[in-house]
């Protein structure tokens, strides 16, 4: 699968899920983010997979356009996850998300994250179907 070698404290990003107004799982293979907003407004908090950013300004710049009427939050972690989205559920990770979620959220918002979950993991699919036929990879041996 793709969870090999990449050691992460799932301890700290227990703790960032728990603490952070803002939270970022950035899926670097995918090149894509799942963003969870606690805050409040007019919709409440958000759950959404988001291209990837470059860095902290255009996450900060992409908030401020998705979410004009809120102001600029007070934390923010990005997390940075090598693993497959699977192992979110598998490490525990998912279930602090949904924990988070279910402080703050109805429970709309908690299946709009479910539903984020299994966009990713059907981006995650077709990118190991890409690998697997070659589309967009390339071996790192030459066939003889």
């Amino acid at each position: 699968m793709i969870d090999g070698g990449y050691d992460i404290d799932i301890e700290a990003v227990v703790q960032n899920i728990a603490e952070a107004e803002v939270v970022t799982l950035h899926f670097p293979i995918l090149r894509q983010t799942l963003l969870i907003d606690t805050r409040g407004g007019a919709d409440g908090p958000l759950v959404r997979v988001m291209p990837m950013v470059d860095n902290t300004h255009e996450r900060f710049e992409s908030l401020k356009a998705l979410r004009p009427d809120l102001p600029r939050p007070q934390s923010i972690t990005m997390i940075p996850w090598a693993r497959s989205v699977t192992a979110l559920e598998s490490a525990g990770v998912w279930e602090c998300v949904i924990a988070r979620l279910e402080g703050c959220a109805d429970e709309e918002m908690i299946k709009q994250a479910h539903r984020a979950f299994r966009q990713l993991r059907s981006l995650e699919l077709v990118e190991l179907r890409e690998a697997i036929v070659g589309k967009q990879y390339r071996t790192v041996w030459h066939a003889r």
